[in-house]
C-alpha cells in the first residue's frame, strides 16, 4: 500500500488486467483509456522493467 495521491488528480481509474481465472495487473490510471484490454487490438512492448520485487512493467505501442 503507498500513497499516490500527489501524482494523480482527484478522479482516477483502476484497470485490472485478468484472464477468467487470473489476475495479472491492477494499475492507476489518471489518463484516458479504453473500457477493456479487449478493445486495444494489437500492439508491441517498447519496453519492459522491474516495477518492484515480483512486479513487472512494459510500456507498447498500439499496432495496425
Amino acid at each position: 500500500m503507498g500513497s499516490f495521491w500527489e501524482k494523480y488528480p482527484d478522479m482516477l481509474k483502476v484497470y485490472t488486467m485478468q484472464s477468467d481465472s487470473e489476475i495479472f495487473s491492477i494499475e492507476l490510471c489518471g489518463g484516458p483509456h479504453v473500457v477493456t484490454s479487449q478493445g486495444m487490438g494489437r500492439f508491441k512492448i517498447q519496453k519492459e522493467e522491474a516495477s518492484s520485487r515480483g512486479v513487472r512493467r512494459i510500456k507498447a505501442v498500439l499496432i495496425k
